[in-house]
């Protein structure tokens, strides 16, 4: 009895130890996960200018997941700029990197890959294993590059933003904003110029087989150039997109997609409404880098934060933004007008427009075929297509799933001197799924109106 009783104190102390753990683990989590209050957050930029053209939720710390991986090329390109590393580094592989979860190349221990193809490979498939066999390059350890990351992200003026790892795989105290996202976008494309075509890459081949990228926008709309999607179970579907028609470039990042479908729809509605408000000028001042020319220890490149040279700007939405950071703006709430535009929305039914992939302001068209889809839903009327786009958008982004297969459509109506511009959803085939739409919007307080699209 003696010995079973001396054979069971250490692993009562043992236990006692795991339970002491599990807490103390807790409690250094809680307060990150306290802060994440939910997933959708929008942040539409004119990078000509740095004017915010759409927000919400943009300073809420979010999930980033596989958008950390924007942070870890960063920091590669930076290593390259240096001196320090060359489109032909090659990069091993450990046993930590090998043993990543998916998405990853699924290669060797030991086995080894050039740095253009490692960017290649988090550009496209997302590769988790690549990502830390290149924090383990360049920091020694994942821990200590992630450190590395969070220490750059400060100087670039992401304050809200931590990093844990280098892939972005789950992990309760990686956190940032919709804010930071588009500054470190904007950074890698002023500091990076002449590796930024990289993230248009749409297919990467690797020890014989090829990977076509994941974010399915450069494929079919018009002028995106890049950047990243992220998905992780806490975080819904993420993306990073810039994208640039003649001389006008809007960035944008959406978080917190039901599906990846769902959040590139989003997507592409959001840009589409940059592009209607953008400015064709460039007057925003490209940044500089913070890295040293000087050779040494990855940590010697990291130079201190500048000071500000005024006060953060706070103004309306027109305001100009110089982006070390974006900083944040107050958008007007909506106008008597637009609330009347709203309220007469039912005696403004029209023929609605098929989806198009431009962003050219919308005119009468003709029906809509049934093949299009017979019923359309109609959310309002608005005194600018700019505001009957975001309140789009911002339907979508709280409706999920409720909306289905539809389209996101606007179409401008005249009465008398006045113009209105009608938002939309079409597409439907028949008129139950676009009650059972419309019903859910309205038990999220959203008002519409089911509607024949020959009417």
């Amino acid at each position: 009895m003696r010995l079973l009783k001396r054979w069971d104190r250490p692993w009562r102390r043992l236990g006692m130890a795991s339970v002491a753990l599990a807490v103390a683990f807790h409690l250094s989590i809680a307060p990150a996960l306290a802060q994440v209050k939910g997933r959708n957050a929008v942040l539409v930029v004119d990078a000509n200018t740095g004017r915010v053209l759409h927000q919400r939720s943009a300073d809420e710390l979010r999930f980033p997941a596989s958008l950390v991986k924007l942070m870890t090329l960063y920091m590669l390109f930076e290593q390259i700029e240096l001196g320090r590393m060359t489109y032909k580094t090659r990069i091993r592989f450990s046993a930590h990197a090998v043993g990543q979860s998916p998405s990853k190349l699924d290669v060797d221990e030991g086995s080894e890959i050039e740095a253009l193809d490692a960017i290649k490979a988090l550009v496209t498939k997302s590769a988790n294993d690549v990502a830390v066999a290149i924090a383990e390059h360049i920091g020694g350890s994942e821990e200590r590059f992630a450190q590395l990351m969070t220490q750059r992200a400060r100087q670039l003026g992401m304050k809200s933003t931590t990093f844990r790892n280098a892939s972005g795989l789950p992990d309760p105290g990686q956190v940032t904003t919709a804010r930071d996202m588009i500054t470190l976008a904007l950074r890698l494309q002023d500091d990076y110029a002449r590796h930024y075509h990289l993230f248009s890459t749409r297919y990467f081949t690797f020890n014989g087989d090829t990977y076509r990228n994941h974010n399915s926008l450069l494929f079919r709309y018009a002028g995106l150039d890049g950047m990243k999607t992220g998905y992780i179970r806490a975080s819904g579907f993420n993306l990073v997109a810039s994208a640039k028609r003649g001389k006008k470039h809007v960035v944008a990042v959406v978080f917190g997609g039901a599906t990846a479908a769902r959040r590139n729809t989003a997507m592409q509605t959001y840009l589409n409404m940059g592009f209607v408000k953008a400015a064709d000028a460039k007057t925003r001042r490209a940044t500089v880098a913070l890295v040293s020319r000087e050779k040494g220890p990855a940590i010697a490149a990291m130079a201190p934060a500048p000071r500000p040279t005024a006060r953060p700007v706070v103004e309306s939405e027109t305001s100009n933004i110089e982006i070390a950071r974006v900083r944040p703006v107050r958008v007007p709430g909506p106008t008597p007008q637009a609330a009347q535009a709203d309220a007469i929305a039912a005696l403004l039914s029209r023929d609605a427009e098929p989806p198009v992939e431009r962003p050219a302001i919308t005119r009468p068209a003709p029906a809509v075929s049934a093949s299009a889809g017979a019923f359309l839903i109609q959310v309002g009327a608005f005194q600018s297509e700019g505001d009957a786009q975001r309140r789009l958008a911002d339907i979508r982004a709280r409706a999920g799933t409720a909306l289905g297969d539809c389209t996101p459509v606007t179409h401008e109506v005249r009465q008398g001197d006045k113009t209105l511009y009608r938002a939309r959803y079409a597409g439907y085939a028949t008129q139950a799924p676009a009650a059972a739409a419309c019903s859910a919007l309205k038990r999220l307080s959203i008002d519409c109106l089911v509607l024949k699209a020959d009417q």
